[in-house]
């Protein structure tokens, strides 16, 4: 039994260190207004979590006029969190379609060094790395972009990027990440890639 749950816990870290070590999945945050944005990312260096912010019970012009596009919640969220802790590092997103979209507010340990702050580890959707405000650092080809028209209906982050994803892998079957940029009021897009 014992060598059992020691071969378990081996084979658990073995995969834990290999997804750690993907360089497909890495990537560096931008930095807006004094945060670095983790959107569908995690952070790679030490962090804590100083506090949260909501769009519950926001009275935000801008998302209200984009039916909730990712860019009017992250602006309204990155101007809150500044207001509530202006030491912070950075800003952890977590969106939701119909729900409350937040944000982690998260500083980084004393010992972190600022060239370490912005690397992030990306999401895999639909068995694509997805990079939303950030960019890879492993070498890439490019194969071409793909945009989504705005409608209030489909606005919203998660059905944006879905969108997205399925129009890369429909129009280049061949693409491993999809660095999406969101545009307020117009068309999103998302530059597919394979990695070299």
């Amino acid at each position: 039994m014992k060598k059992v749950l020691l071969a378990i816990l081996l084979a658990v870290g073995f995969i834990g260190q290999v997804h750690a070590q993907n360089p497909k999945a890495e990537a560096v945050a931008n930095k807006i207004n004094g945060f670095f944005i983790f959107t569908d990312s995690q952070p790679l260096a030490e962090y804590e979590a100083v506090g949260e912010i909501a769009t519950t019970g926001h009275n935000d012009r801008d998302i209200k006029n984009s039916g909730a596009q990712y860019q009017a919640v992250r602006d309204y969220i990155i101007r809150e969190a500044r207001k509530v802790n202006y030491t912070a590092d950075g800003l952890m997103f977590q969106l939701v379609n119909g729900g409350t979209d937040k944000a982690i507010i998260i500083k980084f340990k004393e010992s972190v060094p600022n060239a370490e702050k912005s690397k992030a580890r990306v999401t895999q959707f639909q068995g694509v790395y997805t990079f939303v405000d950030c960019e890879p650092t492993a070498a890439t080809d490019y194969l071409g972009t793909v945009k989504t028209s705005f409608s209030l209906g489909s606005a919203q982050y998660t059905k944006c990027r879905d969108k997205l994803l399925k129009k890369a892998k429909k129009e280049y079957p061949n693409a491993e990440g999809l660095v999406i940029k969101f545009n307020a009021g117009g068309s999103d897009t998302g530059d597919a890639v394979k990695f070299k």
